[in-house]
């Protein structure tokens, strides 16, 4: 890995780290979930993963360190996956947004999944309690996209990676 790939990394896990505990007071509308699909598009999926992982641990330690956070790793990179396979067929930006607003809801799930197998309740009840909140996160999510999308087609469309 290049210098200048690690500072790019570093750069956009601090941009992400600020932007989730920036947001910290409002459950759940977290514009990290959309600049981490962002990110597959700039710097390719595995570093996007990376970005994502780097950014729980860090905003772990600022926030509260747990377990949970393997969980949303492991969530992270189930939706980035399945994120990078949409972004690679679908361009229109209308189709990707609704594409991302799935993800963020299964996001939701997959974490609700992790979290209810962790604290050993019914994952039925666990997933519907928190299902407002995973309503929330699809739809900042689903607003900071585009926005996300046009500032990094701004500054960064002569210099892809």
């Amino acid at each position: 890995m290049t210098t200048r790939k690690i500072t790019t990394i570093a750069l956009l896990t601090s941009l992400a780290s600020v932007l989730r505990i920036s947001m910290g007071a409002f459950p759940n509308i977290k514009p990290i979930t959309a600049l981490f699909f962002v990110l597959i598009l700039y710097i390719g999926l595995v570093d996007a993963i990376l970005v994502s992982a780097l950014t729980m641990v860090v905003t772990g330690i600022v926030m509260g360190f747990s377990i949970i956070i393997i969980g949303q790793i492991l969530s992270y990179a189930i939706i980035l996956v399945l994120g990078s396979f949409m972004l690679k067929q679908v361009n229109n930006i209308i189709l990707r947004t609704c594409f991302i607003f799935i993800l963020t809801l299964c996001y939701g799930f997959f974490i609700s999944l992790y979290s209810a197998y962790l604290f050993g309740s019914p994952f039925l009840i666990f997933w519907l309690n928190g299902l407002s909140f995973d309503l929330a996160h699809a739809i900042s999510t689903a607003i900071f996209f585009p926005i996300l999308l046009t500032i990094f087609n701004r500054f960064w469309q002569h210099e892809k990676l």
